[in-house]
């Protein structure tokens, strides 16, 4: 059986973390509603991201941002328009990648098997 790393549970265990070291520990309390809610959007830009050298679930939890203030002003709630958020993630690789936990593929808890 193969394995991948899910970004789910990825997400789950490092997207508060993430959010804590860019918008507090208060919003970092609230943000794992957005992994359910939003976190299956991102397969359409899976492979924009991939190719643009970002780890999927690193691409993943950039976009969750895009539904959080102040980074939704950059791209939901803008003054000039839509910005596609796929883009967006990549135009803001640099600027987010250093707060991102690493994705370490020897941890068992980020596996799924198909």
């Amino acid at each position: 059986m193969a394995r991948h790393i899910n970004h789910y549970k990825w997400l789950e265990k490092h997207f508060p973390d993430f959010v804590e070291k860019l918008l507090g520990a208060e919003e970092s309390l609230h943000c794992k509603g957005f992994i359910g809610a939003h976190g299956d959007k991102c397969y359409s830009y899976k492979y924009e991201f991939t190719n643009a050298g970002i780890a999927f679930p690193h691409g993943v939890a950039m976009y969750l941002l895009t539904y959080m203030r102040p980074f939704s002003k950059e791209v939901r709630e803008t003054d000039l328009g839509w910005v596609d958020a796929g883009q967006w993630v990549i135009d803001n690789k640099d600027r987010f990648l250093p707060f991102l936990n690493p994705i370490d593929e020897t941890d068992e808890d980020i596996f799924s098997l198909y």
